[in-house]
């Protein structure tokens, strides 16, 4: 490895600037940020049908088919099938109903949830790497951190998974209001950020004894709808908090109760409420529908949510004009993410020269989209998702509210890029077992990477040859961009 490190060292300190070749910026732009990364002859197909016919068609994932190999190995995950409840009733704790599980039976539900979550990560790879269907699989992973769970134990961690299939894939280029309302009734949810335990206790005709819990309220506010510059006092944070009181995780007691989420009205605050000065009449679960419907068309979400995307589409510091014009299509189109992305990748900004080429990878996208390069067949993940942890990006452990961070920056550490280095090196030797690609040669990366990879790295590749030469393009800095 330090060999390979010197190589690639060398290929930095060599690189010069040069001519782009055939390909249209325009289009490795555009491979670059709406996928996790080009595919052996990727680039040329996406030339050969135009950037704006390109977008068209990730706009709508439904018209694209994922090879039948990748459906068969995510039908081999059993968790990928089951939803909430059955992965409660087969992997949570075995006790009676009217028992409080004991520590052996929570050590067993723990060790069960780490199956569930691995199988989780593993499908998401899958995925990544091999679905035709690469926008969608990014706005996947960019709303799965921004619904973050943070790093969870227990029953939370169990349906990690079930919250991706459950409440974010179905939207993930749908309405806001409704991802927004499916995030917040899912069991996962409730259980992670506490809102499961925000009741109140009536006492007859008597005042009520109050255990509200604001933290959700509080991350639902600054995070996830109005952000932390948002027009939110502390006496919102208070009022949705009591909005949103009663709403329990457990066996459905009524119509509106599905998924292993359920309404308790005894305990849940029947009083009328203001939010943002707008009047919420008491009306039991009511009340959060309409509250998160007022939020999901709040002019300070739309300015939030348009900022995060331009963050993670374009740039660490995206100009505010650009901004305000992602965040009207949201406003105008009613909070639909496909319009509104559509207007980022319709932007002048967006195709901007100064944009191209200069983000640094996420672990997650630089490992995606090495294993993509390559053009190796559907596998088994486990190992990447290993891997993953070892750059500092696991699934489903980033214990802030937002989640991993989005900006490329925060991933530019030098510890960091010697682990990557390792990781190219073991991928194009085929030591990364379930992932084991056919002896790529760096001619071959270097050509479905694109006209980035340039004359200096290819010689040095060229010149250390076999796994050593792939594995110089792998780990070369035009390959850690995008």
């Amino acid at each position: 490895m330090l060999a390979l490190a010197c190589l690639v060292l060398a290929a930095v300190s060599a690189r010069a600037a040069e001519e782009p070749g055939r390909i249209d910026p325009r289009i490795v732009h555009v491979v670059s940020r709406l996928t996790y990364g080009p595919t052996p002859g990727g680039l040329e197909r996406v030339a050969a049908m135009g950037a704006d016919a390109f977008i068209a068609a990730q706009l709508a994932p439904d018209n694209l088919v994922d090879p039948p190999v990748l459906a068969e190995k995510l039908a081999a995950l059993p968790t990928e099938s089951m939803d909430t409840v059955r992965l409660f009733r087969e992997y949570g704790p075995a006790v009676a109903a009217d028992a409080k599980p004991g520590p052996d039976a929570m050590r067993q539900v723990f060790d069960r949830a780490e199956v569930a979550a691995l199988e989780a990560a593993r499908a998401r790879l899958m995925r990544a790497i091999w679905s035709p269907r690469q926008l969608y699989e990014l706005m996947v992973a960019f709303w799965c951190e921004h619904f973050s769970l943070g790093a969870q134990k227990g029953l939370a961690r169990l349906w990690e998974g079930s919250f991706e299939r459950e409440a974010i894939r179905p939207h993930a280029l749908g309405r806001f209001a409704d991802l927004l309302a499916a995030t917040a009734r899912h069991p996962a949810m409730l259980i992670a950020r506490g809102n499961w335990k925000n009741v109140v206790h009536r006492q007859g005709a008597g005042p009520s004894k109050d255990a509200i819990d604001p933290t959700y309220a509080a991350m639902l506010l600054a995070h996830q709808t109005l952000g932390p510059s948002g027009p939110q006092k502390p006496a919102d944070t208070l009022a949705l908090a009591r909005i949103l009181t009663g709403w329990r995780v457990g066996a459905s007691r009524g119509a509106a109760d599905s998924g292993g989420f359920y309404f308790d009205v005894d305990l849940h605050d029947p009083s009328d409420k203001t939010l943002l000065g707008h009047p919420i009449k008491g009306s039991g679960l009511g009340e959060g529908a309409a509250a998160l419907d007022l939020l999901a068309a709040h002019p300070a979400t739309a300015r939030n949510i348009a900022r995060k995307l331009a963050v993670y589409f374009l740039a660490d510091d995206p100009p505010a004009p650009l901004v305000a014009r992602v965040a009207e299509a949201f406003a105008k189109s009613g909070g639909d993410i496909r319009e509104t992305l559509r207007a980022l990748f319709q932007s002048p900004e967006f195709y901007d020269p100064k944009y191209m080429g200069n983000r640094f990878k996420p672990p997650l996208r630089q490992v995606v989209s090495a294993v993509r390069a390559t053009g190796v067949g559907p596998g088994d993940t486990a190992a990447l998702a290993g891997v993953l942890a070892g750059l500092g990006q696991p699934f489903y452990a980033a214990d802030g509210p937002e989640g991993y961070a989005t900006a490329s920056g925060a991933w530019l550490k030098p510890d960091a890029v010697v682990r990557r280095v390792t990781f190219a090196g073991d991928l194009a030797a085929g030591r990364i077992p379930g992932v084991k690609p056919d002896k790529p040669s760096a001619q071959a990366l270097a050509a479905t990477i694109g006209p980035d990879v340039d004359a200096h790295t290819c010689g040095i590749a060229e010149k250390a040859g076999g796994a050593v030469g792939a594995a110089v393009i792998l780990a070369a800095p035009e390959s850690m961009r995008y």
